[in-house]
Parts: structure tokens; C-alpha cells; sequence
């Protein structure tokens, strides 16, 4: 019988697909010396030799007499004797600015909402300062040379050279306002530094020691338990925009994360496939091959997303969530741009 080359084909899928054994590929390479095995042409007729379809079949009957319900049948056949021969391919090259979701952050609360300070101080009865967005113009302390220790500014001496934060998920309970996630790590780097709940702890300690009255003691263990409820944690020094995120930055991150382990996963799949292909074939070109194809794919989307957030920085989106979506976006432009450039050069190798 002959078959008429289909996009995506290659003999091994073929073999598989009509003969029950991706094996069997060989055979269509001996009986179409004329073709190239490595590169199909779609249209291309091939013949396939009746003894091989028979033999999958199981009878005698002519192989131009196979019906649907046999088509569906070697079909299946196929995907369970060939595990990897996926029925789809989608290639996912987003990479969020945070490769790993579990670095360390810290959350604080602040009031950048005119209308929400405003509600708050007619209940409280004060007023309620509205702070320009960290998200754009970083989060700086009220104080940077003030020496109130940390013990004074938990027990509210203001100005002081630290800010508040949390290691709450989703920041102190007893406070209200917007909430932003700083990157410690970022902020590190840019020259601040954290100090965490027990070293404020400490500093209250050292406070009460001093303390000559029954209610100033009373006092400082209240705050105490006050520190420990809301998890403090005080940041000393600028931390730039770059390493706050708000709400809406802090879900976009989140999502392009997951869509990132799809990618993951979906390149890990591809690079089992190709490993059972070559030990199927008894050769390391279908693995050489597609990781020629995942290096090139994710090395163009981690380009693509600094050059789509260099974009986006040329017109004024630098951080929040516009940033993160010009980088997102540059990423699966790059990823999948460069995953179908070097599948021209590994198709030259194994053809997928």
C-alpha cells in the first residue's frame, strides 16, 4: 500500500502507527531507498509493504481493506507499545522574574489609597497618612540617621531609621492598609538590611531592664506580645521599587510561575521521549536533537524577557505590573522563536 507523508511525520511515527512497532521504521527506510529518513517531505508518497500491516493485524485480509475501526485500533496499539508519542506538543517559555517562588519575603502594610486613609481616619479619629506607591518609589524609612534602636520604634518613637514588616503571608493582622511583598534578597542588595522578630525581642528586653515602674514594665511586655502576634520585622535603609511587588504584581508572578512548571514539565515529558526514542533506535541523535531544541527554546525566552523588559523600561514601565508583562511576554516571543530556529538545526539531526 502507499501512505501520503502528513506535517509532523517521521518513519518512526509512521512504523508505529501502521505496523504496531516504532521498530519497524527500518523497513520503510529498505523499501523507499529513494527517501531521506531524517527529513519527510509532506505529499511525499511511501510505500509500505503489505506483510508488515497484515502481520499487525493480526489476518490475512488485504491491507486496502482496513477499516476505521482497524485504523483506531493500531492507533491505539501504537501509543501503548510507543509511550512517547505524545498526541500534542506545547511549548510554555515563560520566565517570571522570581525562578524560585519561595524566596523570602517580607509584607508591609501602607496606605497608598487617598480614599482608604481617609475612611480609616474618620474611625480612628486621626489622621491617616497616605504614602506615595513603594511599588514605584521604593519604601524609605521616616528617619534614615535617627538613633532609636529597635526596641523604641516597636514601642512607636517615631521618626525612626527602620520600617515594619511582616512575615505574615499576608502582613500584620492588626494593621490595615495595602500590602506589599518585599524581596529580601533584592533589597539586600541594594544595601538594606532586616532585622527579624527575636532580635526586637531582645532590644525590648534590654529596654525593660531599665524600666524602673511595675506599669513601664507592664508596658514593654505588652508590646512584646504585640511584636510576636504581628511577626515583625524591621527594615533599615532604602529598598528600591524593584524589590516590591503589590497585589496585582505579587498574582501575575504567581501565575507566570505556574505557567512556568508546565514548561518545565512539558520539556521534561519531551526530553523522556526522545531518551526512549534513542534507546529504542540504539542512538543518541533523538536526544541530542531535542535538547538542541529545549537549550535553544529557553535560552531565547530568558533573552526575550530582559530584552521585552529593557522595552518596556524605553517607555517608562520599570516595575509593577506592566513591567512583569513586558518580560512575560518578550519570554514566550524569544522562547518559542528560538525553539523553532534550532528545531531547524536538530531536524538536520533527528527529526521530531
Amino acid at each position: 500500500m502507499h501512505y501520503v507523508v502528513q506535517p509532523g511525520d517521521t518513519l518512526w511515527r509512521i512504523a508505529a502507527v501502521h505496523f504496531g512497532d516504532p521498530q519497524k521504521w527500518n523497513l520503510i527506510a529498505q523499501d523507499n531507498p529513494h527517501t531521506q529518513a531524517n527529513r519527510l517531505l509532506v505529499g511525499e508518497s511511501l510505500f509500505l509493504r503489505d506483510s508488515a500491516v497484515t502481520a499487525r493485524m493480526g489476518t490475512s485480509a488485504p491491507p486496502m481493506l482496513l477499516t476505521k475501526a482497524h485504523a483506531h485500533t493500531a492507533t491505539a496499539s501504537a501509543s501503548e507499545h510507543s509511550p512517547s508519542l505524545i498526541p500534542g506538543r506545547a511549548f510554555l517559555f515563560v520566565l517570571a522574574d522570581e525562578i524560585n517562588p519561595l524566596n523570602q519575603k517580607v509584607v508591609r502594610k501602607v496606605m497608598v489609597n487617598p480614599k482608604l486613609a481617609s475612611a480609616l481616619s474618620f474611625r480612628l479619629g486621626t489622621t491617616v497618612p497616605v504614602m506615595p506607591n513603594p511599588e514605584l518609589f521604593g519604601l524609605h524609612a521616616t528617619a534614615p540617621s535617627s538613633p532609636v534602636s529597635m526596641g523604641r520604634h516597636a514601642m512607636g518613637m517615631k521618626p525612626s531609621p527602620f520600617s515594619s514588616a511582616s512575615t505574615h503571608p499576608a502582613g500584620a493582622p492588626r494593621f490595615s492598609g495595602n500590602r506589599f511583598w518585599i524581596d529580601v534578597g533584592k533589597a539586600e542588595a541594594a544595601g538594606a538590611s532586616f532585622h527579624n522578630t527575636q532580635e526586637i525581642l531582645d532590644d525590648l528586653d534590654r529596654i525593660a531592664r531599665k524600666m524602673k515602674t511595675p506599669q513601664d514594665m507592664a508596658r514593654v511586655e505588652q508590646i512584646k506580645e504585640l511584636v510576636k502576634l504581628d511577626r515583625e520585622v524591621l527594615v533599615k535603609g532604602p529598598v528600591p521599587a524593584a524589590a516590591v511587588k503589590g497585589a496585582t504584581s505579587m498574582a501575575i508572578t504567581r501565575s507566570l510561575q505556574g505557567v512556568q512548571i508546565v514548561g518545565f514539565v512539558v520539556t521534561a515529558v519531551d526530553l523522556t521521549n526522545a531518551t526512549q526514542k534513542s534507546v529504542q533506535q540504539n542512538s543518541v541523535k533523538p536526544i541530542a536533537a531535542e535538547g538542541i531544541r529545549q537549550a535553544g527554546g529557553w535560552t531565547m525566552a530568558w533573552a526575550g524577557a530582559k530584552l521585552g523588559a529593557a522595552g518596556g523600561a524605553l517607555v517608562g514601565i520599570e516595575t509593577g505590573p506592566g513591567a512583569l508583562i513586558t518580560g512575560a511576554v518578550g519570554a514566550v516571543v524569544g522562547g518559542v522563536a528560538g525553539y523553532w530556529g534550532f528545531d531547524w538545526i536538530a531536524d538536520h539531526i533527528d527529526s521530531n
